[in-house]
This record gives C-alpha cells, sequence and structure tokens, in this order.
C-alpha cells in the first residue's frame, strides 16, 4: 500500500494572494464605473482653491474673526512669537516679564485676541 498524496494543486499562500487579487480588481472596476466627479467640487477632501469659484467666494465671505485667527495662529507658541515681534523689545526682555503674565497671555490666547491688541494691553502691565 502506497501512501496517498494530499495534493490540491495550490498552496495556502498562492490561494490568498489569487483571492487578493481578485479583490482588488473587483474594487479597481467597481471604482471605473462609477459616475465621473469634475476635480472641481465643493468637497472636505478637496483643497478650497480647487473649488468652484462661487464656493470660495462663499467660503471666504462666511469667514469669522476667529476663522482666521485659528489660521494664523493655530497654536500658542506662534501667537506669542508674534506678540513678542510686535513688541519690538529684546527677547529676554520679553521673556522675563511674560513669565509673570502667563495666565493673561495664555487668556489673551484663548480669547483670540490678534497680537497688536495684545501688545497693548501687555503696554499697560509693563512690558512694553
Amino acid at each position: 500500500m502506497g501512501r496517498k498524496s494530499a495534493h490540491t494543486g495550490e498552496s495556502p499562500k498562492d490561494r490568498s494572494i489569487n483571492i487578493m487579487d481578485k479583490f482588488i480588481a473587483k474594487n479597481m472596476n467597481r471604482e471605473k464605473h462609477q459616475p465621473f466627479k469634475s476635480a472641481r467640487r465643493k468637497d472636505p477632501d478637496i483643497p478650497i482653491h480647487m473649488w468652484p469659484l462661487k464656493d470660495q467666494i462663499e467660503y471666504w465671505e462666511n469667514r469669522t474673526d476667529a476663522d482666521r485667527f485659528d489660521d494664523a495662529y493655530p497654536v500658542y507658541s506662534f501667537w506669542i512669537i508674534e506678540v513678542q515681534k510686535q513688541t519690538k523689545v529684546h527677547s529676554s526682555f520679553f521673556t522675563d516679564r511674560a513669565m509673570k503674565l502667563k495666565d493673561l497671555l495664555q487668556q489673551m490666547y484663548d480669547e483670540k485676541t490678534m497680537p497688536k491688541d495684545a501688545v497693548t494691553v501687555l503696554r499697560k502691565h509693563g512690558v512694553y
């Protein structure tokens, strides 16, 4: 009696690769038959400069001061550097004075105070 071979023709690795290839081909065909979408459309995934002109104008006109502030100063460090530049004092002097007013500065950033207005407030506290 001889040994019987249980060979099916494909290794498990080859079978899984073939199944994955079939899955990828099916998804590519599905995407190919989707309706055409132009690149110029209002979509959060598309940059604003690629939107239709009407939507771009509407977007920029509806922006608030808080939105503009968030674009210009997304983090506190950007804002404090701009405030320091506008005070036109030496960085070590500004740092020494600002450390005493850290809570005030953080509060002004949270309230989205523009650097020019923050300099006016800091002038009253002797930083400028």
